[in-house]
């Protein structure tokens, strides 16, 4: 089942990993404020990627911001405070390299 199927599937009709896997991707697609620009984007949008393109690997696609440009990283606080999505996007270091 492709992702964007996973987001329109009734809960029911769901086995338990695409009910976990379609969680993931309701957050994900939820959109945070870039940090340098206050631009907001989702995960998707951040890597440049399609929904259905992805496969589970959050931590390893290299994401920017599509207004400023700025490399973001896709961090998951220990603690999610905002009530929100459960993630957060983060500048990463310039000269990174990532």
């Amino acid at each position: 089942m492709k992702n964007s199927e996973l987001l329109t599937t009734t809960h029911h009709n769901l086995t338990r990993i695409e009910k976990q896997r379609r969680y993931i991707l309701r957050s994900l697609v939820q959109k945070n404020e870039c940090p340098n620009c206050g631009n907001w984007l989702n995960f998707f949008e951040g890597a440049g990627a399609e929904i259905d393109d992805w496969n589970s690997q959050a931590d390893l696609a290299s994401c920017r911001c599509n207004k400023c440009k700025r490399e973001l990283i896709y961090t998951v606080p220990f603690f999610a405070l905002s009530g929100k999505s459960g993630w957060l996007w983060r500048l990463a270091p310039i000269g990174s390299g990532k």
